[in-house]
């Protein structure tokens, strides 16, 4: 059985006094794609950052291709890409320029791939970085990430400022780097429509913490909606082996996401319960109210 591809252990970061991350822990086996989910705030760019040894944690460790992040060797950072949320790119360079630059310290750089990329998304090859639209500015940041097809690829909100067509490029691009390179991948999104198209795994990030880690067919397969009507006064929590999630929608009607792997008697619950397929959309917007 092969290592994980990232391993973090206990990881706490703090802001002065204010902690955004406090004991996440989590692995990735090569080839899989992990969707990283959570509110606003969640913590989730500042996870990736100390994924990347580009944050330093006050407590903790993240590795990388068996490497500590914060020391990764050339070789490692070689077999990385990583598009942050907002790209940060040199100004005065062209386009193309900008490609010739990156291949020229980039070991393992596939020009003709990155040139067909600049075809697939249209980007204008003579035209200066200060020039491009935000979105065009992270279509580039996505070419100078993947022009290598890296082992793995982090993504901070990838397609944030695409619109619908060329975002659904984007994905198909990356889907086809996984399936020909065994690219992993790391993104986080609110377009949860990418989650159905690339996820195999699903981190939720609540309040810097890890609340649940599972595999994307495992939300398919096993968990279901419940929506819980009852002629009496629900009450506000309920724990219980199997409810993932407990949300009153009035005083006698509540939403319940189930994990079938567990035995849930629904006669030991109040009231009629109607049940729903979940799909990962469903299952995100569920979970994070």
């Amino acid at each position: 059985m092969s290592s994980p591809l990232i391993e973090i252990d206990k990881l706490r970061y703090t802001a002065g006094s204010n902690p955004v991350l406090r004991d996440v822990s989590l692995q990735l086996a090569p080839g899989s794609t992990l969707g990283l989910i959570g509110r606003t705030g969640a913590g989730k760019t500042t996870l990736l950052r100390c994924m990347l040894g580009l944050g330093f944690p006050k407590e903790g460790t993240a590795r990388l291709f068996n490497e500590s992040a914060v020391s990764l060797s050339k070789t490692a950072k070689a077999r990385l890409g990583y598009v942050p949320q907002t790209p940060n790119l040199p100004a005065s360079y062209t386009v193309y320029g900008l490609l010739q630059l990156v291949g020229h310290w980039q070991p393992n750089w596939h020009a003709d791939f990155a040139h067909e990329l600049l075809r697939r998304f249209e980007l204008p090859g003579e035209r200066r970085v200060s020039a491009l639209s935000v979105g065009q500015q992270q279509l580039l940041a996505l070419i100078l990430a993947i022009g290598h097809k890296p082992e793995l690829l982090v993504l901070d909100e990838p397609v944030a400022g695409l619109d619908p067509v060329t975002r659904r490029i984007v994905v198909a691009t990356l889907a086809e780097l996984q399936a020909d390179c065994n690219m992993s991948i790391v993104f986080s999104t609110h377009v949860l429509s990418d989650l159905e198209r690339l996820a195999s795994h699903l981190a939720v990030l609540h309040d810097g913490q890890i609340e649940l880690m599972c595999e994307a067919d495992d939300v398919r397969t096993h968990l279901r909606k419940w929506q819980l009507s009852a002629d009496q006064a629900l009450p506000e929590r309920l724990k219980r082996d199997g409810v993932l999630r407990y949300r009153k929608t009035s005083g006698k009607t509540a939403t319940l996401l189930i994990d079938t792997r567990h035995d849930i008697r629904r006669e030991q619950l109040p009231g009629s319960i109607d049940e729903f397929a979940v799909g990962l959309e469903d299952f995100v917007v569920e979970y994070l109210q």
